[in-house]
């Protein structure tokens, strides 16, 4: 089963249950040679464990060298981003960007609000006991915030925000 990702991200594959990519996938994706990309990883300055849990050296059957093995790395998400961050030119930069503004997107939630921007390509998530349930594009006039962020917003714009049922209580008393 192969998922294609955004334009920020390569190949992306599910190995063991686990979304992996591959060496091969970061030099096409990159427009950088193979070897260049196994040899930045031999040479990554992480710990043994991390290493070890992140990137698993495979083998597999060369049809351009007679059916010589080549040697390329699967590698995880963690894995991916530790060698990225150390790659330079455009397509490493878009993906930097990326990936800071999806943290800062995850922050914003963890914080109660999701405010996204005019970026486009962005996609909105519905989801149900921690499911997905839905969903759809989110147009470059378009915000997303939580109730509590939105009820805020009205608030700081001296707006008075109040529960209909609160105010029939109000009301009846």
């Amino acid at each position: 089963m192969t998922l294609q990702l955004s334009l920020s991200a390569p190949e992306v594959t599910i190995y063991n249950g686990k979304a992996v990519t591959t060496s091969l996938s970061v030099a096409e994706y990159f427009h950088k040679r193979h070897d260049n990309v196994l040899r930045t990883i031999e040479q990554l300055e992480c710990s043994p464990q991390f290493t070890n849990l992140n990137f698993e050296v495979c083998y597999k059957n060369n049809k351009l060298q007679n059916g010589k093995s080549q040697k390329y790395y699967t590698i995880t998400k963690d894995g991916f981003v530790f060698l990225v961050m150390g790659f330079t030119g455009k397509k490493a930069a878009a993906f930097k960007e990326a990936y800071i503004a999806e943290f800062n997107r995850m922050e914003e939630q963890l914080n109660g609000a999701v405010a996204v921007s005019g970026v486009t390509n962005e996609i909105l998530l519905t989801l149900q006991d921690n499911k997905i349930i839905s969903s759809r594009p989110i147009a470059d006039n378009e915000y997303v915030a939580s109730l509590d962020t939105l009820f805020e917003i009205a608030r700081r714009a001296d707006y008075l925000v109040i529960h209909k049922d609160d105010l029939i209580k109000k009301l009846a008393s």
